[in-house]
């Protein structure tokens, strides 16, 4: 007899990490377990907790198309947290 579980309360996603958060993690990828239904901001939030000068802010794609951080990651979703870029 198959059983249904429900859905899950965990998803496994991919984090991209670019530029200056790149470097503070000293990582370009992250794989994370996360509950279901976290958002990509609270995802955001979790990795790089608020520090003295306040978080950097950052555009989120997942599974390369851009998205707001109001969007909920899916289960294998790839996720990328993209930094403002400087220069001139």
């Amino acid at each position: 007899m198959h059983r249904d579980e429900g859905p899950p309360s965990e998803v496994a996603v991919t984090i991209l990490l670019f530029a200056g958060l790149r470097e503070r993690l000293g990582t370009d990828t992250v794989e994370r377990m996360v509950p279901a239904g976290t958002t990509v901001s609270e995802l955001y939030a979790d990795l790089f907790p608020v520090g003295p000068q306040g978080r950097l802010p950052v555009l989120f794609a997942m599974d390369q198309a851009y998205v707001s951080g109001s969007t909920v990651v899916r289960a294998g979703a790839e996720i990328a947290l993209l930094p403002p870029l400087g220069g001139g």
